[in-house]
């Protein structure tokens, strides 16, 4: 048992993993504030090519996301995500070559390959890292410096887009291909057997790899933690197409200040919104809180297009700040429950799998919530709102443990063929 004193404090290979992340992130804020100048101003495509390439790559993406976490149980995590972030650097150094439609569409969806495995490779490495007790704590910091790293990088990316040349955008594109060598040399640095699984553990046999697929509780909990998770799209989508149809009342100047308000927020308080969310229990509450806080976010972005507009900003920031502690508890919550259920020896391709239901909201989410938001109005609002309150209610009676007499409530009975015994354990 940790004594007070001891607590929240990371061992030294969880440190290292903290500085790969904000590296990795401030070069990704500054390469993602230019990438879609860099892509029509200097590779020369057309908004066309470049939104099909996008596609293409988040399809081709989500469909490998599974693969790589069989591979990664394998071969290691810290293994293949050094092979992940060296991957990506050397695709960042030859994009400025990439001329044509064919040669982008290569290379944007080998990157996008390698960023969608990238996330739960390093939630894996956390999970061997640091005891269980502390690994949602881990997770919530490296989000925390995620979220400053992006933020720092745009600023940059702000500043140096007032030179508009070319030699600005190659140096921003080398610059995040260096933050990715610089991110692959400190995992590479990690003690020796970090993240690379069970010492001895022999090879599963694909079926039992593949379990993840036949297993209902996990995959109903990443689904409903996918539906939870709409408030990523709430952000990014509903907000701005929400201040664009009320011109009147909202200036636009507010979209900047939404997202402004919500990194500080995250990176203020991920850390304290993981306090107490170590198991699934607790992680599936945490989804519940976060669906009630996004309920209520939109129930107040519905009342805004009706009020003057000095109350209608002030209540949009307010919805934006229950937005925001909606994402964090949210973010605790998946932790939580993708750390408990997914057993040892196959933690990579669990987490691959939970994973995906994020992939899949980056598809439906701006679909859901355009349809809700600009078709609906008002009550678009309120119907998001009554969808992210009943999955976060569901997914924390999914997650609850087996009652006494030993039956689980439907649809979170697990299958024992796929579980072998370690489903509902400490990982």
């Amino acid at each position: 048992m940790k004594r007070p004193a001891e607590r929240g404090r990371l061992p030294g290979t969880a440190l290292a993993l903290l500085a790969a992340v904000f590296v990795d992130a401030l070069g990704s804020g500054l390469y993602m504030s230019v990438s879609v100048v860099f892509l029509t101003r200097y590779l020369g495509l057309g908004d066309g090519q470049v939104g099909v390439g996008l596609s293409v790559a988040g399809a081709l993406s989500f469909a490998l996301l599974v693969p790589t976490g069989i591979l990664a149980d394998r071969a290691g995590a810290r293994c293949t995500l050094m092979a992940a972030h060296l991957v990506r650097a050397a695709l960042l150094t030859v994009y400025p070559l990439a001329s044509g439609f064919v040669p982008f569409l290569c290379v944007v969806s080998l990157l996008a390959v390698a960023d969608r495995a990238a996330s739960p490779l390093l939630q894996g490495l956390f999970g061997t890292a640091v005891e269980g007790s502390e690994r949602v704590r881990a997770m919530g910091r490296a989000r925390s410096l995620q979220n400053l790293g992006l933020a720092l990088g745009g600023l940059v990316a702000g500043a140096v887009l007032v030179a508009d040349s070319d030699a600005v955008y190659l140096g921003v594109v080398y610059a995040n291909a260096v933050s990715f060598v610089v991110a692959a040399v400190l995992v590479a640095r990690l003690r020796t057997g970090a993240g690379d699984g069970p010492a001895g553990a022999r090879p599963l046999p694909w079926r039992e790899r593949l379990g993840v697929f036949r297993d209902r509780r996990f995959a109903a909990l990443a689904a409903l933690n996918s539906l939870v998770s709409l408030h990523v799209t709430v952000l990014t989508a509903g907000v701005p197409l929400w201040v664009l149809a009320h011109p009147s009342v909202l200036p636009r100047a507010v979209i900047a200040w939404a997202v402004v308000l919500n990194t500080v927020v995250v990176v203020l308080f991920q850390v304290r919104a993981t306090r107490a969310t170590e198991t699934a229990a607790d992680g599936g509450r945490a989804l519940g809180l976060s669906g009630m806080l996004l309920a209520v976010g939109c129930g107040a972005l519905a009342i805004t297009g009706a009020l003057p507009t000095p109350y209608a900003v002030a209540v949009l920031l307010a919805a934006v700040a229950f937005q925001a502690f909606a994402e964090m508890h949210q973010q605790a919550g998946a932790w939580a429950i993708s750390y408990e259920l997914a057993p040892e020896d196959r933690r990579q391709v669990y987490l691959a799998f939970f994973s995906l239901g994020n992939a899949a909201r980056n598809t439906y989410g701006p679909l859901v919530v355009t349809f809700l938001v600009v078709r609906q109005g008002a009550l678009g609002w309120l119907l998001l709102g009554a969808l992210v309150l009943g999955a976060g209610a569901w997914a924390a009676r999914c997650s609850r443990p087996a009652t006494a007499n030993g039956a689980t409530p439907a649809p979170a009975a697990p299958l024992t063929d796929v579980q072998g015994g370690t489903h509902g354990q400490r990982a």
